[in-house]
């Protein structure tokens, strides 16, 4: 049996927690993936903060780029986001992501999604 290996061992995603964060959009095209997130940033990382007042986490928006993709399976695909009273899109949580070699397994309220692409990059809001 092949070992599946948790997104914490992926470069740059060890100080982010992904089950309590809020996708804002999927963006599939030729080629390339992204999810719009409002990702966890846990207290090692460079960007965290005290939570907010009313918040139990530090939030951080950002992107996950799964770049040069090469296939892409998408299962489930179609629910409906919720929308919140500011007219803001929310597809729920990552339930999962983890990987084995360049196939990257991500699930949620919004789908199914096994991706051959090359390592995905997680990008804060405001970085380059």
């Amino acid at each position: 049996m092949v070992a599946l290996l948790d997104y914490s061992q992926m470069v740059g995603f060890a100080d982010v927690y992904l089950e309590d964060a809020f996708v804002l959009e999927v963006k599939a095209t030729p080629g390339s993936l992204a999810l719009d997130v409002e990702v966890v940033l846990t207290a090692q990382h460079r960007a965290y903060r005290p939570p907010a007042s009313g918040e139990q986490n530090c939030y951080a928006r950002g992107t996950i780029e799964f770049p040069n993709v090469r296939d892409l399976a998408w299962v489930g695909q179609g629910t409906p986001p919720a929308v919140d009273a500011s007219g803001s899109k929310d597809y729920g949580g990552i339930d999962a992501l983890f990987w084995n070699g360049s196939v990257f397994h991500v699930e949620g309220d919004w789908g199914v999604m096994d991706v051959t692409s090359d390592l995905p990059v997680i990008r804060l809001l405001g970085e380059s």
